[in-house]
């Protein structure tokens, strides 16, 4: 299933780093990694997850579920909260609070309070809880400044490094794009993960390549000892990974 891109990201363990960013590069998919990440965290016991979506609504991350082995249902409302952005919008249009000041406050102000009064309410009763964003370049398309995003990600570190046991998973579509606040977001955690296009175009077996770095002190990537490449195949109902040299392609 998706364990081996778990292992590959250093991600398949009980206690996760307090920040972990994940920048997708344009014309590739990383949301296989927030899929597989929801499911490896709702199989340990007693550990809760919140899901923030952005890009894909709730039933996505469902069906996603089911293609990978596990039914998010079961979990709902016990150890998996959702705030689902897209869909409230989708359901209250204009009259929904994400696309109005709520009492002065900017989408990413209300989104951080929102994500703190979850964890507030559901931190305690937990051996670990985990805050999964799925996309951040859709504030953007919400009227987000890059300051404000910026803002929003800092404060969401700074909520990880109140709390033993809590971990906060975001991901940047187009970071190529947004290369400022993509670096910017990556310093302030301890695993990055880059999703990038293969430099030989498209091949029938691989569908890119996942670059993972970790922090050796705070804000300073390290290069060569703490990187590992690897290349990724996204199937139906599950997700492979292999080094680079066992396939003939140009990474």
């Amino acid at each position: 299933m998706a364990t081996s891109v778990l292992l590959a990201c250093g991600l398949n363990e009980q206690k996760l780093p307090g920040f972990v960013h994940i920048s997708e590069e344009s014309n590739v998919d990383g949301s296989f990694l927030i899929s597989c990440i929801l499911g490896q965290r709702l199989r340990i016991s007693n550990a809760g997850t919140l899901l923030v979506c952005l890009q894909h609504h709730y039933q996505h991350y469902f069906n996603a579920g089911m293609r990978l082995g596990y039914n998010t249902n079961i979990f709902q409302g016990k150890t998996l909260g959702v705030i689902d952005v897209l869909s409230d919008m989708a359901g209250e249009g204009l009259a929904s609070k994400w696309l109005r000041n709520s009492e002065g406050q900017t989408l990413t102000e209300q989104l951080v309070e929102d994500i703190r009064a979850q964890v507030e309410s559901n931190y305690a009763s937990r051996n670990s809880y985990t805050v999964l964003i799925d996309n951040l370049s859709i504030l953007f398309n919400l009227g987000a400044s890059k300051l404000q995003v910026q803002q929003f990600c800092q404060d969401l570190a700074a909520l990880a490094k109140e709390r033993e046991n809590l971990t906060v998973i975001t991901k940047l579509s187009n970071s190529d794009i947004y290369q400022l606040t993509d670096n910017n977001v990556a310093k302030l955690g301890q695993v990055r993960i880059q999703v990038l296009r293969l430099k030989s175009g498209v091949f029938r077996e691989v569908d890119g390549k996942l670059l993972i770095e970790r922090v050796l002190e705070e804000g300073n990537y390290a290069c060569e000892e703490t990187r590992k490449e690897v290349l990724y195949k996204v199937n139906d109902r599950n997700v492979k990974v292999f080094a680079p040299g066992e396939i003939g392609v140009k990474v």
